[in-house]
């Protein structure tokens, strides 16, 4: 039986989980279809707050692409071209550009396409038992310029080639330190770890957590200074209800809190 992307609810969150417990869950193209789809969808529900993508077994985030389909989807140059430039570009394009912020919850594996995933989120918690690497070199190929983009905008090229060019994995404390992760918790802590980030975001104004995320993705993307006209955007917020609430609530807050 085939993999799935299964969705969950919970108030203003979704998590997504990527499901293949027999391959560790591996992403078949259908499922690399069906994450973008869903992360797509997500994207124009304006009361969402925060999507957690996640493994659907503690073994693995995701041990990347299902190579049970390599010569089905990916043994000719059509066939490969289609394969990273549609279904796995066009994924990690969704994720990246989905205006919900998107936290990466690591169990486990995180290699390759997974590892992907995860770079395109804009937090990544990982249990001290993530590992992290993207290897194929050994497999013969390298990986797909716009993907490595992802990575080298995050970590930088030193990072990048060890990687890459010398084929590392890393444990999670040497993520962190590297800057592939956000933080490391315990095993025993890492519900409560999502549990708390998700509820840390969700506590945020809907357009003041998305406004960050652009901000942050704009820099990462441009060394060019920020221009006038982007700043000036960006007080836009000014004209807000979620602005105007937000401060007369913490006012109210501060009024209460000393009694006057």
């Amino acid at each position: 039986m085939g993999g799935e992307i299964r969705t969950e609810r919970s108030g203003p969150s979704v998590t997504l989980t990527i499901s293949q417990p027999a391959r560790r869950n591996a992403l078949t193209v259908a499922m690399w279809q069906d994450l973008a789809a869903h992360v797509l969808d997500l994207a124009g529900d304006d009361e969402l707050r925060c999507i957690v993508i996640r493994g659907g077994t503690a073994e693995a985030f995701s041990a990347g692409a299902d190579i049970s389909e390599f010569h089905t989807s990916r043994s000719t140059h059509e066939q490969v071209v289609r394969f990273h430039e549609e279904y796995v570009g066009g994924c990690l394009s969704a994720i990246a550009e989905c205006p919900v912020p998107i936290v990466a919850a690591i169990q486990g594996a995180c290699f390759g396409g997974g590892l992907e995933i995860a770079v395109a989120c804009d937090l990544r918690i990982a249990s001290r038992d993530a590992r992290f690497g993207a290897p194929v070199g050994r497999i013969g190929f390298p990986l797909a310029l716009g993907e490595t983009e992802g990575l080298f905008r995050l970590v930088g090229p030193s990072v990048t080639a060890e990687l890459l060019i010398e084929g590392r994995l890393f444990d999670a404390p040497t993520a962190c330190a590297k800057g592939l992760v956000s933080r490391v918790v315990e095993v025993a802590d890492f519900e409560g770890a999502i549990a708390e980030t998700v509820g840390n975001i969700c506590a945020s104004g809907i357009q003041a957590a998305r406004s960050h995320k652009r901000q942050i993705q704009r820099l990462m993307r441009d060394a060019a200074p920020v221009t006038y006209a982007e700043r000036m955007e960006v007080y836009s917020f000014a004209e807000s209800q979620e602005y105007k609430h937000g401060v007369q609530a913490f006012l109210t807050k501060a009024l209460t809190r000393n009694g006057k």
